[in-house]
């Protein structure tokens, strides 16, 4: 019997953060959202990512959206085709190497952005049934707990409450003017001439995701049990797995959240591999990713001056446009540069 990986979940280096009773967020519990903020502040702070328990997004939420990816990925490509994500809204399907962060391998991921909740942007009924009904209530979810997570952050930045939730103010709205995005992701079973063919020079290494950072405020992540996701912790070049923690969404930080912080809440390097064993590599993998964004015209305020230690060595250097003092942060203009970087 084949070793059990070892994970930083199994060894407890992963902060835990229990969100019961911390209300809606409209109607936010005002001292457990202030203990929450300090909690996730001191986790993306220390470990830059966290575990989240207790947040209300159901299980068979999740499972029906991994369905729904499947019958769009069983589709004839013509189909498929017409959903192919669109350059300015960033909405629609991406196949399999439309998207590369790692040029050394090909890496297998099939994803459908969802920018927008306009039924006519989604697959149409006859193709994949109840697509839209099952995508729209996840994805108001995951904003409605990124809303109220972006209240405990501004706590425990020492801004009033509603100072984010204004800068992240059109998430999901459909006008474009703010480009947060619901991803379903579907990484399919590995490719049996990965095994090793006879003549190495013919040979096709893959990887499920590049090693990479996200551009945004943070990533919320809800993940099946198949494994694959590793991060370089904050201040360390080795690659840890992260492991699994039913019902728990892992939330991480992204680059302009590093940057507006001076790297005080890092934005880690993160990737999913090719796992061990022949039984979990002929398996698919499914996640959803709420990556959470402001609006394209927004100005993140000054934060207020915090007696803070020096940070470590960061994992991710923040880009020059993001960390020169007191300019005023256009989200569009750093998004757009990321985007350009990543798409074939």
């Amino acid at each position: 019997m084949a070793a059990q990986e070892e994970t930083l979940l199994a060894r407890c280096e992963i902060p835990i953060i229990d969100l019961a009773h911390i209300g809606t967020d409209t109607c936010p519990m005002r001292s457990v959202v202030r203990r929450i903020g300090q909690q996730l502040f001191a986790a993306l702070s220390g470990k830059g990512l966290a575990m989240l328990v207790n947040h209300g997004i159901t299980e068979e939420k999740l499972k029906a959206v991994y369905v729904d990816l499947d019958n769009f990925c069983a589709l004839p490509e013509g189909c498929q085709s017409q959903y192919l994500k669109k350059p300015v809204s960033n909405h629609g399907y991406i196949r399999p190497g439309m998207e590369q962060f790692d040029s050394t391998k090909k890496e297998l991921r099939h994803s459908f952005n969802i920018t927008t909740l306009s039924a006519a942007a989604m697959p149409a009924e006859e193709e994949v049934p109840q697509f839209i009904n099952h995508a729209e209530p996840l994805a108001k979810d995951l904003t409605n707990l990124s809303r109220v997570l972006l209240q405990a952050l501004a706590y425990a930045l020492g801004l009033p409450p509603a100072t984010l939730l204004e800068c992240h103010s059109g998430m999901l709205e459909s006008d474009g003017k703010n480009p947060s995005t619901m991803r379903i992701l579907y990484y399919p079973p590995v490719p049996p001439e990965d095994e090793g063919p006879c003549c190495q020079s013919d040979a096709v290494l893959y990887t499920r995701c590049g090693a990479h950072s996200d551009y945004g405020t943070f990533t919320l992540l809800a993940q099946d049990s198949e494994g694959g996701l590793e991060v370089k912790l904050h201040g360390s070049e080795k690659w840890e797995a992260v492991g699994h923690l039913p019902g728990a969404i892992l939330v991480q930080t992204g680059e302009l959240l590093a940057g507006w912080t001076t790297n005080l809440l890092p934005a880690l390097m993160h990737r999913v591999v090719v796992p061990s064993g022949a039984y979990a590599r002929a398996r698919g993998r499914h996640c959803v990713e709420f990556f959470c964004h402001p609006d394209n015209d927004a100005k993140l305020p000054n934060l207020p001056p915090r007696a803070a230690p020096a940070p470590a060595p960061p994992t991710y250097t923040p880009h020059a446009h993001i960390t020169l003092h007191h300019r005023l942060l256009n989200a569009a203009h750093h998004l757009h540069k990321r985007f350009r970087e990543t798409y074939a």
